[in-house]
């Protein structure tokens, strides 16, 4: 489940990636945000941004639909060389 994240973060750019369990590495991020008040500031707008641009429905809802349309396309081929 981590790696999946790194479709949406960034490392160090739009957020933090921390290991399940690394209580010590995720503590550090934490006290670094809390203590860099710009720095928090400045990850989540970024993140904002990256965010709209990834999942934005007017980008995405075209992607699956193209895709669902492949699928189905797929799917009736196979069913007429039956």
């Amino acid at each position: 489940m981590w790696v999946a994240f790194h479709e949406v973060i960034e490392h160090g750019v739009d957020g933090y990636l921390v290991e399940p369990g690394d209580v010590k590495t995720a503590a550090k991020y934490a006290i670094e945000l809390l203590s860099r008040p710009d720095r928090g500031r400045e990850i989540g707008q970024l993140a904002r941004v990256s965010a709209k641009k990834k999942f934005c429905a007017n980008d995405v809802i075209p992607m699956y639909e193209n895709y669902y349309e492949q699928v189905l396309a797929s799917a009736y081929s196979v069913k007429a060389a039956r």
